[in-house]
C-alpha cells in the first residue's frame, strides 16, 4: 500500500501530492490522525484529504486509515525480533545482518506489483535488444541478468560503464528495451543516459525505488522500497539482497515465459 502511494507521486495533483509525502514520511503517525490533521499536516483543504483517498479507490478517509493500520500490522509482523544479546558482540551483529536481510526480502514481496512484472516481461520477450545498465554495486546484477537473458536466446548487453552506456543509447529504437538497475533511483549518470534511450526511442523497465527519479522515466517501474532504509543503518548494504531477489523473481518469469511460448 505505501509502495502503491509512492509510485503514485508522479501522478498526483500538487496537494495530493502534499499528502502522500506527509503519510509516506510518518505512515505509523498518520494512523492516528482525523482528516483535519491529515489536512493541517499536508496544508491543504479537508475536501482534499478526501479526494486523496478517494484518488486511490477507498470509500473515504475512515477506510484508508483502516487500511493503512492492517498494511503496517502486515509489516511488523515479519520486522526482525531484537537479537537476543548472547555475550558475544560479533554474533550479536552477525544476528542482526542476518534478520535485516530477511525483513528487506518480506518487504519486497509484501509490495510487489504483480501487473507492474508482468508488463516488464512482456516487453522483454518482445524486445529486438535488451540494453541492462547498473552501476557500483548494481553493475554486478546487471551483468547477471545478462547473463541468464543471453542464456534464454536474448539479445542482451551489460553496461556498468556510463560511458559506454551514453555512446549505446542514442543507437537503441522503439523495439529495444533498456533494464535500468538502480539501488538509490537517484545515480546522475544513470538518469542521464535513460533519458537519451527514451528520446531515441526504447522502452525504459527500472528495478529502483518508487517514486525515484530513475522509477517516474520509467515505461515500467518494479519498486524496491529502499526509502524504509535509514541511511544512517549501518546495515544499509543488507537491502541489496532484496535487490538481487527481485531480479532473480523477474528473471524466473521470464524464463517460465519462454518456455512456455517455445
Amino acid at each position: 500500500m505505501l509502495d502503491r502511494i509512492r509510485q503514485s507521486l508522479s501522478i498526483f495533483t500538487p496537494a495530493e501530492r502534499r499528502i502522500a509525502e506527509a503519510i509516506l514520511d510518518t505512515p505509523s503517525t498518520a494512523i492516528t490522525w482525523s482528516v483535519a490533521d491529515t489536512a493541517r499536516v499536508s496544508k491543504v483543504s479537508e475536501p482534499s484529504v478526501i479526494r486523496f483517498c478517494r484518488r486511490l479507490d477507498y470509500d473515504g478517509f475512515p477506510d484508508f486509515r483502516l487500511k493503512l493500520a492492517q498494511h503496517l500490522a502486515t509489516l511488523q509482523k515479519i520486522a526482525e525480533p531484537a537479537p537476543a544479546a548472547s555475550g558475544d558482540p560479533a554474533a550479536d551483529l552477525l544476528d542482526a545482518v542476518f534478520a535485516k536481510a530477511v525483513k528487506s526480502i518480506g518487504e519486497a514481496r509484501l509490495d510487489l506489483d504483480m501487473a507492474s512484472l508482468q508488463r516488464a516481461i512482456g516487453f522483454f520477450a518482445a524486445a529486438r535488444r535488451i540494453d541492462i545498465y547498473g552501476y557500483g554495486g548494481s553493475g554486478f546484477l546487471a551483468s547477471e541478468a545478462q547473463h541468464r537473458m543471453a542464456g534464454l536466446g536474448m539479445a542482451s548487453v551489460a553496461y556498468a560503464d556510463p560511458t559506454l552506456q551514453m555512446v549505446s543509447a542514442p543507437h537503441l529504437t522503439s523495439r529495444d528495451v533498456v533494464f535500468a538497475l538502480s539501488y538509490s533511483g537517484l545515480t546522475s549518470y544513470l538518469v542521464s543516459n535513460i533519458e537519451i534511450a527514451r528520446k531515441a526511442g526504447a522502452r525504459i523497465v527500472s528495478l529502483s525505488p518508487a517514486g525515484s527519479l530513475v522509477a517516474e522515466l520509467s515505461d515500467v517501474n518494479i519498486a524496491l522500497n529502499a526509502y524504509r532504509k535509514s541511511k544512517s543503518d549501518i546495515f544499509i548494504p543488507t537491502g541489496r539482497v532484496a535487490m538481487y531477489v527481485l531480479l532473480d523473481a523477474v528473471l524466473v518469469l521470464l524464463t517460465a515465459h519462454v518456455q512456455q511460448g517455445s
